[in-house]
């Protein structure tokens, strides 16, 4: 995984050296926005999941735009998300009880489409809708609240992670892959604002700490501890009784089948800092004047 990171570092880097190519333009950003989460604890409702798994966003960025119709963005994003059977309106998830939250930190490395090119020419449209996608790299941590304290979930294995005859802990680290569109708005030769709305198909199911069975609560409490077994299964909290619920290992518990996602939403302002194709500063990197 660090190698991979630092192989997106050094492309990106040697994409952004800023030089005398007329054709190209090189552009700094920070954005605000959301982050949402999407999984086995969402609700039925679209618009109530994206409200309600949602959390703030900040995004660095650097961009080149290689020719009029083609650019390529390194970007660094921070942001939360959080999933919660409780939204649902399902019987059998409110049952189930499950809920996380979770910060995520994401280094990508995308391509942009300009559907109408993109120039900062005089005359120019202001408006330059694209189509984005590449690859990325990231690190979540759910956690949840029980008997008033935040619990880190990955360490205790809740189905059955680290015990004889099941899988390794899952990894906090993990890769996706980044699609969808935005838009360029030009304020000036030097400044534009984007909006993007870009989903993230991620290489794991485990973003919300659910993915496949249950383990008996017995087994997993002898296998992995007392707290692994009243978080792995929730049900008798939602029954309000003291006693666990005892499944069959192997009743389902998430759906394996399918990864999670997450969602990134952005408004950024961007600068250019050279244009090579009206000689600002000869090429070289410029501080912009407003």
């Amino acid at each position: 995984m660090k190698n991979f990171t630092f192989c997106i570092l050094i492309l990106a880097f040697s994409l952004f050296i800023c030089n005398k190519n007329s054709a190209q333009y090189t552009e700094v950003g920070v954005g605000l926005g959301f982050s949402t989460y999407w999984g086995d604890l969402n609700g039925q409702s679209f618009s109530k999941n994206v409200i309600k798994n949602s959390g703030l966003a900040i995004q660095l960025s650097a961009r080149k735009i290689i020719k009029k119709y083609i650019g390529v963005k390194g970007s660094f994003s921070y942001g939360s998300m959080k999933g919660d059977d409780a939204n649902s309106s399902r019987d059998w998830q409110k049952l189930r009880n499950l809920n996380f939250k979770s910060s995520i930190m994401e280094l990508a490395l995308t391509g942009e489409f300009y559907l109408f090119g993109y120039d900062t020419e005089p005359g120019s449209s202001v408006f330059s809708p694209y189509l984005t996608a590449g690859i990325a790299a990231f690190r979540f941590d759910p956690k949840t609240i029980y008997q008033g304290n935040e619990v880190r979930l990955q360490p205790l294995g809740t189905e059955g992670q680290g015990m004889t005859g099941f899988k390794n802990k899952y990894s906090l680290y993990s890769f996706s892959i980044p699609f969808g569109a935005g838009a360029k708005f030009l304020i000036s030769d030097k400044v534009n604002v984007s909006i993007d709305v870009i989903i993230r198909r991620a290489f794991t199911d485990y973003l919300d700490d659910v993915s496949s069975k249950y383990v008996n609560y017995d087994d997993l409490n002898a296998g992995n501890g007392t707290l692994a077994a009243n978080l792995g299964n929730r049900m008798n909290e939602y029954l309000g009784q003291s006693e666990p619920v005892q499944l069959q290992t192997g009743t389902q518990r998430g759906g394996a089948i399918v990864n999670d996602y997450y969602i990134m939403s952005f408004v950024s302002m961007n600068i250019m800092l050279n244009d090579g194709s009206r000689n600002f500063g000869s090429g070289k990197i410029i501080c912009p004047k407003f």
